[in-house]
């Protein structure tokens, strides 16, 4: 009698939500914490720990009243769609003339009628060892007509590389937070 191995294939929520898209940016770094703290630092980092990433919401006119990224994805009208405790958490929003918070999770993956526009930014974990961890974020875009993916194509050709600071900083902060204090102390 052959023992049948089962296969477990884990979908990414940010696969789930958004599968197919117009525009993506992904960047990780590597982060010498277990998967649990880094997760727990990456739900609500505090993006004012970066002069830069400050002044940039400043020049495009967005709320730094609240720089946790809590605080910032209420204040934009983001929502925290679903998390995969300590693997995924998933952010997305909506717009037909304005950002929109999300009603549901299933009117996101189904309601395309709502929005000319829809996206999702994760933070993905992959633990690589017990004290070693890969933290992703990827930002999908879907336009859901051609001229929505024309207009929003040049807003991303300007805004694209300044994401990119923004995120890459993000990573750094996580990174940061989650490897202070993560060596044990060595008793005297």
């Amino acid at each position: 009698m052959s023992s049948e191995k089962k296969i477990m294939i884990k979908v990414k929520l940010i696969d789930k939500y958004l599968p197919g898209y117009s525009f993506k940016e992904y960047h990780e770094t590597l982060i010498n914490s277990p998967i649990e703290k880094v997760y727990k630092k990456a739900k609500n980092f505090d993006l004012s720990k970066s002069n830069l990433i400050k002044w940039l919401f400043k020049i495009r006119g967005l709320p730094t009243n609240r720089m946790n990224l809590q605080g910032f994805i209420s204040d934009m009208g983001f929502t925290n769609i679903e998390e995969n405790i300590p693997i995924e958490n998933l952010i997305g929003f909506w717009a037909r003339y304005k950002i929109a918070p999300v009603t549901s999770p299933d009117d996101f993956i189904n309601n395309s009628y709502q929005a000319r526009v829809k996206v999702v930014w994760n933070f993905y974990l992959e633990e690589l060892s017990s004290n070693q961890t890969r933290l992703s974020t990827e930002t999908r875009v879907l336009c859901i007509s051609p001229f929505t993916k024309l207009t929003f194509g040049l807003y991303w050709i300007i805004i694209k590389p300044f994401s990119g600071v923004i995120r890459k900083k993000m990573l750094q902060i996580i990174k940061q937070d989650s490897e202070t204090n993560a060596q044990p102390k060595a008793e005297i």
